[in-house]
């Protein structure tokens, strides 16, 4: 039993008055409208880049679906507020958003309590964890999803421990314990993702009456005893929804029923899965051996932290191939120019139409390969992520390289998909080194699928990159060069200077991007490990630079030893 299983960490304070109430209403609500209107931003960028018809249907659909989720937010924040003025109000879109002149925040020690609530509603309610509702929430105030967690998990252990704080449950100590000992069967320990126990009959209504008694001890009262009450008693529906059922039989078949189209597909742990309130996906971009699925993402701690196994042979056969590329003469001087500080683009008019067709035979072949099936794998993950192969829950998509191509490809899918199915899907997306097109439209349907960041990691002197754009006739720009001009995409300059540092630096990129959960310890670790092994592996010293430029592009593209 978890000890942080306590009604107390998942109610507002008994101590808060009216007034205060009242007051934390309106400022999350005026939150609420400003975030929900920034989204409705995102998708008419979407529409006006696209424009035509469907693109205006799918943008009135996807308002509709966010307006309905705004208006059950606004609903449990009014029920953990105590119903201030005793009358719901209705969602109005054009609500004022402006916080000036209300008062302040309350102090983190009362306002956790009542986001843990509003959470505790949403998920309670819904059976799922919005990416919206998450978004919207840490942006109010940080939270304690592991008290949520351990509350939905072992609610009569909640019961206890809030029972143990409270003045009255002394004087009702011999009908709690009754109630308890009603309880007994009804409740029982996580086993497989899924609690077991509370499945009905008399056990559940036992926990309802157990959890409204110490709600009504602990001061909360209205509907919202009676929401929280029955949530709970039903919490291992909950439970089986929002953790979904990863190692199960299901989930193999799932993803097992793809594998015709996609030869390898597999989703690996990163670390032992410990049920977290979100998830994270992540997709590497070639593999060096088959232990590069996971060992990028080692750098990741706290959320659950999974990898997708994809085309493994392929994978190995382009990271081979990578490494012959970076050998060639044609590479070689390429990589000694750019030292010696000329453009890239000159540098490709200097390279002879023989050495253009010798790198070509290279790398055509592994890499055209592995982005026709990075595209397929797209396309089914994103299929995978609709039916919530990871749970009901919010996921946070990483890739570099073509993993970024299967991350974009995925939620292209999304995009397709009626909003009111993927609104609450994908919390935040970062991609590193993409061989994707800054195509706006698609970008901005990326924007519109993703409730929180959208990421776009690029490497401005990623020769190699360039070169392997060039060959697969990308003759537009290539956002893993430069920024995305989408409105609600972060552009994040990556110091990367060659396609094969990504595996080594993208720690590193995660650090400087601010993203979350992110072990620095373990990224110190992979600097001084896989880092520095690609960096002696590629690197080159001004006195070896200024060879390969004195020997020209060449037309023989053979490795040669600087």
């Amino acid at each position: 039993m978890s000890p942080k299983s306590d009604l107390t960490k998942v109610t507002p304070s008994k101590d808060l008055t009216d007034s205060q109430c009242h007051a934390t209403f309106q400022r999350l609500q005026r939150r609420l409208a400003a975030f929900r209107n920034t989204a409705e931003l995102h998708a008419a960028a979407e529409s006006a880049f696209v424009n035509t018809r469907a693109a205006i249907a799918t943008k009135d659909a996807f308002v509709e679906a966010l307006n309905t989720w705004a208006e059950e937010t606004q609903k449990n924040i009014w029920l953990a507020c105590r119903e201030p003025g005793g009358e719901q109000p209705e969602f109005d879109p054009l609500s004022d958003t402006s916080t000036v002149g209300l008062p302040p925040l309350l102090p983190q020690e009362h306002l956790a309590p009542l986001l843990h609530t509003v959470l505790l509603l949403h998920v309670t309610s819904n059976k799922e964890y919005s990416s919206r509702t998450r978004t919207f929430l840490f942006l109010v105030g940080p939270i304690d999803e592991e008290v949520v967690a351990a509350t939905l998990k072992d609610p009569k252990q909640a019961i206890e421990e809030a029972s143990k704080t409270t003045d009255a449950a002394k004087e009702e100590h011999a009908r709690r314990s009754k109630v308890l000992r009603m309880v007994g069967v009804g409740v029982g320990a996580v086993a497989g993702g899924v609690l077991i126990g509370v499945t009905g009959g008399l056990a559940a209504p036992a926990v309802g009456a157990g959890v409204a008694s110490v709600l009504g001890w602990l001061g909360v009262g209205g509907t919202a005893v009676g929401v929280l009450a029955s949530g709970l008693a039903g919490s291992s529906v909950v439970c089986g929804a929002l953790f979904g059922a990863y190692g199960s039989r299901k989930t193999a078949q799932v993803v097992g029923a793809y594998t015709r189209e996609v030869r390898d597909l597999a989703i690996k742990p990163v670390h032992k899965p410990t049920e977290t309130m979100a998830v994270r996906l992540c997709v590497t971009g070639w593999l060096e051996t088959p232990e590069d699925v996971t060992a990028p993402w080692t750098v990741f701690g706290g959320d659950d932290t999974f990898a997708l196994q994809w085309e493994v042979e392929a994978l190995e056969n382009l990271s081979s191939a990578l490494v012959d590329l970076i050998k060639a003469q044609a590479m070689l001087y390429i990589k000694g120019a750019i030292i010696k500080q000329t453009i890239l683009a000159a540098l490709f008019s200097a390279l002879s139409p023989m050495a253009w067709i010798k790198i070509t035979k290279i790398i055509d072949n592994p890499w055209v390969q592995a982005k026709t099936l990075a595209v397929k794998t797209g396309k089914v993950l994103g299929t995978l992520l609709a039916q919530r192969v990871l749970g009901t829950r919010p996921i946070t998509l990483v890739g570099y390289s073509l993993g970024s191509l299967v991350i974009f490809e995925a939620l292209q899918h999304l995009a397709s998909l009626p909003p009111s199915q993927t609104l609450g899907l994908v919390q935040d997306v970062f991609l590193f080194g993409s061989p994707l097109p800054v195509d706006r439209a698609q970008w901005a349907a990326v924007r519109r699928v993703a409730a929180g960041r959208v990421v776009n990691g690029y490497g401005s002197d990623d020769y190699v990159l360039a070169v392997l754009a060039r060959v697969s006739g990308m003759n537009w720009g290539v956002a893993g060069l430069q920024p995305v001009e989408v409105q609600g995409v972060e552009n994040v300059a990556c110091d990367v200077d060659g396609h094969l540092k990504w595996r080594g630096l993208i720690g590193q990129c995660l650090v400087q991007c601010g993203a979350p959960g992110v072990d620095k310890a373990e990224v110190e670790r992979q600097l001084a490990r896989k880092a520095a092994e690609i960096e002696k592996q590629v690197n080159m010293t001004e006195e070896e630079a200024d060879r390969a430029v004195k020997a020209g592009p060449g037309s023989d593209t053979s490795p040669v030893p600087v």
